[in-house]
């Protein structure tokens, strides 16, 4: 009895931890809460899952796309950023903008606020390296599209 107890305890010691999956949104928000931001996993009306995230005084959302039926792994991972102030860009301003972050597009919304977003394809293969390198450009497009919103004109002149 007591040598199956030993090999029984010594299998469960041996259990690796359960593995990053970059399409899982617990893992995802487990990394930005240690790459300079915070959050907080939420789900919508129906059911899908998403990140209200915060990095300083900034908020964005991460939402999880084309998920599985227990919409725990999702295929897709979009973070997001928008401002619902009115007169802060142009159209021209923001085909600028588009002409010159390419893994950052912004687009105007039909009431013409800022929005900016940042999309992948998440894999069971991805190391949780590949998210922190992600999300590092991310929260990088967030404060040059803060920068850009604040004062285009200026933001462009110091590029």
């Amino acid at each position: 009895t007591i040598a199956v107890t030993a090999v029984l305890a010594a299998g469960l010691l041996a259990t690796p931890a359960a593995a990053f999956d970059a399409r899982k949104p617990a893992d995802v928000l487990a990394v930005l809460q240690t790459n300079g931001a915070s959050g907080e996993l939420k789900v919508d009306d129906k059911g899908a899952p998403w990140i209200k995230g915060l990095v300083g005084k900034l908020i964005f959302e991460v939402n999880f796309l084309k998920c599985d039926s227990a919409k725990s792994a999702c295929e897709l991972v979009v973070y997001q950023l928008g401002w619902d102030d009115d007169d802060l860009v142009n159209a021209e301003q923001i085909n600028l903008w588009n002409r010159n972050a390419y893994l950052c597009p912004a687009y105007l919304n039909k009431d013409n606020h800022p929005y900016a977003w940042y999309a992948l394809r998440a894999s069971v293969n991805d190391r949780r390296e590949d998210v922190v390198a992600h999300q590092k450009e991310w929260l990088t497009c967030v404060a040059d599209f803060d920068d850009f919103t604040s004062a285009p004109d200026t933001y462009f002149k110091a590029q």
